[in-house]
């Protein structure tokens, strides 16, 4: 099969070199800005698509008829897609027999749209979905191709859920390109009423801000949702330095007791414990700014009982 490549990030890097060990060639490599937590840009695909002579684009605008004209020139039988920024049109679809094909970590057609599973853990569901589905001008909304799910616990972290993503993306993506080739997959419509479906929007760095005056649940939710490869949830002490938390989990060790939320309340083996709204979470790793040290971090944060963690 001809496979057209369109979009970012390290999945759709590591799908481009299976497809190629498998005998599948790639004629277009068409990408835009990266985002910061990507681990790889532009520069990479370029490389990509200069080491096996393919034709390299870098333009969002990707609907433009010019666009469309020269992706058709290129003939490729399939287009496979990872995190494009903006919805591709009909026309561009249209310029592959087999259409293009989108990895969405979302359990369709729940959790359509964008950083579904941020959103997945910050609602505290149970598992994550991740499918191989056929695009169309609504957003997630084609029929389905491959899929499967993840359990989500308690301590499941967003770094976690991102290892699952690169692992399996790509293996899934080769099987729904082997199975069209061969003829033997089949396409699984989403349902029709809309009902079911659930927009999921944009999250921005500031969205990690801890209102301390929440429950240990859902600070901890936050904190999980937050955490690498994004910028994480964040505080500050007394209102002015940075404070990052990276990892937590809930401290029940101190009993009941009376406090106001984002109160420094003492600490378990050099970690910081501190108030929510309805009770204690331990802060597991943490950073501020100035300081590189986390032991001095930690020190730094309990120093006094009397010290505010602030929104």
């Amino acid at each position: 099969m001809k496979v057209a490549l369109i979009g970012r990030t390290r999945v759709l890097l590591e799908t481009a070199e299976l497809i190629l060990k498998q005998g599948h060639t790639i004629p277009l490599v068409w990408t835009c800005k990266a985002e910061p937590y990507y681990g790889v840009n532009e520069g990479d695909f370029k490389e990509l698509a200069n080491r096996i002579g393919a034709l390299y684009v870098s333009n969002v605008q990707i609907n433009k008829p010019q666009n469309v004209d020269l992706i058709r020139h290129v003939s490729c039988d399939v287009a496979l897609s990872v995190n494009w920024p903006t919805l591709v049109s009909q026309a561009v679809i249209d310029c592959f027999s087999y259409g293009v094909l989108n990895a969405h970590a979302g359990d369709l057609p729940r959790y359509r749209g964008n950083a579904p599973l941020n959103w997945a853990i910050l609602n505290g569901e149970e598992t994550v979905g991740l499918c191989i589905h056929k695009m169309v001008p609504e957003l997630d909304a084609g029929p389905m191709l491959v899929r499967t799910r993840k359990p989500l616990t308690r301590d499941t972290y967003i770094s976690d859920l991102y290892d699952w993503l690169y692992d399996r993306a790509p293996t899934m993506f080769l099987e729904a390109v082997n199975g069209l080739a061969a003829g033997t997959i089949e396409e699984t419509l989403q349902p029709s009423d809309p009902q079911k479906a659930l927009r999921c929007y944009p999250r921005r760095p500031e969205d990690g801000r801890i209102d301390w005056s929440r429950s240990v649940e859902h600070v901890y939710r936050l904190i999980r949702a937050s955490s690498r490869p994004f910028t994480g949830a964040f505080s500050a002490i007394e209102g002015e330095r940075r404070v990052t938390i990276w990892r937590a989990q809930p401290e029940q060790s101190l009993g009941a007791f009376l406090a106001i939320p984002g109160q420094v309340c003492g600490r378990v083996d050099g970690d910081p414990i501190v108030a929510c709204g309805d009770g204690m979470i331990r802060l597991l790793e943490i950073e501020i700014t100035g300081i590189s040290d986390q032991t001095e971090a930690k020190r730094l944060l309990h120093r006094s009982l009397r010290t505010r963690l602030r929104s």
